[in-house]
């Protein structure tokens, strides 16, 4: 027997040596392993012990804060890696770990060259030991600071003075800031969801096609009345579409009410070209419009009649019944031509009691006479001077035909203007009866 037991006993021992060995080798390939994965992590780890002090640091910590591990090994982590104004706040984290076994924070870091970043940590109470924790961070500066800069445009953005909105890559509206609502023109409740095209310009595909219109910064500008709860404003639109990469993300549309402006810009356009009395083009516009007319006409080949008119016995009026009653008569005379013309035709107060009519594309006799009746028509309906006097106006006219009688603006109103007079002419030399009445009703 005690010869067998020697031969087990050197069994069990090379047995036991073996598995030592290969237990042995396990353990070092876990340490390897973890030792690669503790320095190869894209994560700072830093273990510290109960006082704070480093006494492990991985190769990202090193490329993060800059030290060394020999550098780093035995620093208290607080006074080695924050600035003073933070030191609070990690202490206070760092007391939360190791009560709680956990603990987060993002705070500011200082590296070796002085350089503060902003770090997310992770600091964890490794079980098994007299207070050791590790703690994981990883360098957010660059991202914290596109989170900043997104934080000021957005700020920036709800505070602008001007409405903006931004739709999602279909067109859809996805945010609106506070200064879009001030505008009030539509249901609040209503916009979010709300195609771009049917919001501000009624119809999808009008939006469709104003696509083709934007220019190389891929933006569009115009101007478009929106009407909501019977009001209406004139907004001043510019929308930029938004790519990424070749594909389009986003429409911007900002909003600028332009109403009380457009109504003054109307009015000082209406003013410098219409005539304050009678509603009328004034000279000024005439000429450009006559200019217009002569070139279309002769690229299309077509004829123009400018019919000069001149009121008779205008005078008498002003001196008879007042200066008032003559800017009534001219007054009417004026709305009494503009509402039996067409409205591409041209009536224009030319000067004094003078007014002149420029009528494109005539197509031929018939049609001058019908036009030279229609105009007496208009001129001698009678006229209402203070519910007491009737006034039965009369002109003198005289017609010029392009290019018959002359091929520019200047001889084509000389030619009618000559035409009025010879015309008033022989009609004081043919027919001596006064070519106006007045009748009193209450006399």
């Amino acid at each position: 027997m005690e010869l067998l037991a020697v031969p087990s006993l050197v069994i069990v021992l090379a047995l036991w040596v073996v598995h030592s060995v290969f237990l042995n080798r396990r353990l070092l390939q876990s340490q390897n392993r973890y030792q690669q994965f503790f320095n190869d992590s894209p994560v700072a780890h830093i273990v510290i012990d109960k006082n704070h002090r480093i006494i492990e640091w991985n190769e990202t910590a090193e490329i993060i804060f800059g030290w060394e591990r020999e550098q780093a090994i035995g620093e208290e982590i607080i006074d080695f890696l924050v600035p003073q104004f933070d030191k609070a706040h990690v202490y206070t984290i760092l007391k939360k770990a190791s009560a709680d076994g956990l603990s987060h924070s993002k705070n500011y870091n200082v590296t070796r060259h002085y350089k503060e970043i902003f770090c997310e940590w992770r600091n964890r109470l490794l079980e098994g030991t007299d207070g050791e924790m590790l703690c994981m961070a990883q360098d957010i500066t660059v991202s914290q600071k596109i989170l900043d800069d997104l934080h000021k445009r957005s700020t920036a953005l709800e505070g602008a003075g001007d409405a903006i909105f931004y739709t999602d890559e279909k067109g859809f509206i996805e945010f609106a800031n506070r200064s879009f609502f001030f505008l009030n023109i539509s249901d609040p409740d209503t916009v979010y969801g709300n195609h771009i095209g049917t919001f501000l310009f009624e119809d999808r595909l009008t939006f469709s096609t104003l696509k083709s219109q934007f220019n190389a910064e891929q933006t569009w500008r115009g101007r478009i009345t929106k009407s909501f709860e019977g009001k209406s404003k004139v907004l001043s639109v510019s929308i930029t579409a938004i790519y990424h990469r070749s594909r389009l993300v986003s429409y911007i549309a900002n909003l600028h009410d332009i109403t009380v402006l457009s109504s003054h810009v109307d009015a000082l356009t209406y003013r410098a070209q219409y005539d304050a009395l009678t509603g009328t083009l004034n000279r000024t516009a005439m000429n450009d419009r006559l200019s217009q007319a002569l070139f279309r006409a002769q690229r299309n080949g077509n004829k123009i009649a400018l019919y000069f008119i001149d009121l008779n016995d205008f005078k008498q009026i002003n001196d008879q019944y007042g200066h008032e009653a003559g800017d009534i008569l001219l007054r009417s005379i004026g709305q009494n031509l503009q509402a039996c013309l067409r409205n591409t035709d041209t009536v224009c107060r030319y000067g004094g009691d003078e007014f002149i009519v420029i009528i494109e594309d005539i197509k031929g006799e018939n049609h001058l006479d019908t036009i030279l009746e229609t105009i007496q028509t208009a001129i001698c309906e009678p006229i209402n001077i203070e519910n007491e006097t009737i006034i039965y106006p009369h002109a003198s006219i005289g017609m010029a035909l392009y290019p018959d009688d002359a091929v520019d603006e200047e001889n084509l109103i000389r030619a009618a203007d000559i035409s009025m007079y010879t015309a008033k002419k022989e009609k004081y030399l043919s027919v001596p009866a006064p070519i106006r009445d007045a009748d009193n009703r209450n006399r």
